[in-house]
């Protein structure tokens, strides 16, 4: 039996939750009708219903495959690939996305897991975590074992930018959150302020995987000293826009 991560603090909100994985390979590991071995590998409530796994060749979809392996994802695979000519070279990925209405637990994340593991296991060797923007070596999605505890660093990226911005200051932001549920969390601070504000981010993002929901308004106290308040993420004139593919929050000094 493999346990359901739990969601132990949650509250409904009426929002989707997203997952969607992109696993590349150098050809067709799963045959003309692939008959995949995960019900063994999540939990019995995992939400199969709304699994969506589909095959895409480069012959037939080239700018959309392309689209996953150029610009901003390319940059993020030179860190985490060590081969990208081989990345370069595939010629079909397999899309695999998961989609639940405000899900009171995290099996669909434990589904679309499952079948990017597996895939990686028949060969896949690159998979992409679209909205974390994150990339996994095939090997490391291979051995995922279904019983791992749930990690929020394994499902959001937390980023800094390096450059900051004329009246916000380095934007340090989650990036993964829809996968939850949830919107993601801004901030712009001062360099001094960028550690600590990731620490906050990465507190703060595993509460609303665990339920939580914060509101444009609300305020918090943080080490009895530092009060940050909640308001909605607009980008203009001074906040920047960071393309989160999703709504987000703005975390700002009070």
């Amino acid at each position: 039996m493999i346990a359901p991560w739990q969601r132990p603090s949650f509250r409904p909100t009426g929002r989707d939750a997203i997952v969607t994985l992109i696993a590349f390979a150098d050809e067709n590991v799963l045959g003309a009708e692939p008959d995949l071995p995960i019900r063994g590998n999540v939990p019995q409530s995992a939400p199969v219903a709304g699994l969506d796994l589909r095959i895409h060749q480069y012959a037939d979809s080239p700018a959309w495959i392309d689209g996953w392996r150029t610009g901003a994802l390319r940059n993020i695979a030179t860190r985490k690939l060590d081969d990208l000519a081989r990345l370069d070279a595939a010629s079909c990925c397999y899309s695999i996305t998961a989609t639940v209405k405000d899900p009171a637990d995290l099996t669909h994340l434990q589904l679309a897991w499952a079948v990017a593991s597996t895939i990686a296991a028949a060969g896949a060797f690159a998979t992409l975590d679209a909205y974390a923007a994150n990339w996994l070596p095939g090997p490391s999605v291979a051995s995922l074992s279904p019983h791992r505890p749930f990690t929020i660093q394994q499902e959001v990226s937390l980023t800094a930018e390096t450059e900051p911005v004329p009246g916000f200051g380095h934007p340090v932001h989650t990036r993964g959150m829809i996968k939850f549920g949830r919107p993601d969390l801004v901030a712009g601070v001062p360099a001094s302020r960028i550690e600590e504000t990731g620490r906050i981010l990465n507190h703060l993002a595993r509460m609303l995987a665990e339920g939580h929901v914060l509101v444009p308004g609300q305020q918090f106290r943080i080490d009895g000293q530092r009060i940050l308040a909640v308001a909605p993420y607009v980008p203009d004139a001074t906040i920047p826009e960071l393309n989160l593919n999703n709504d987000a929050l703005l975390l700002v000094d009070v």
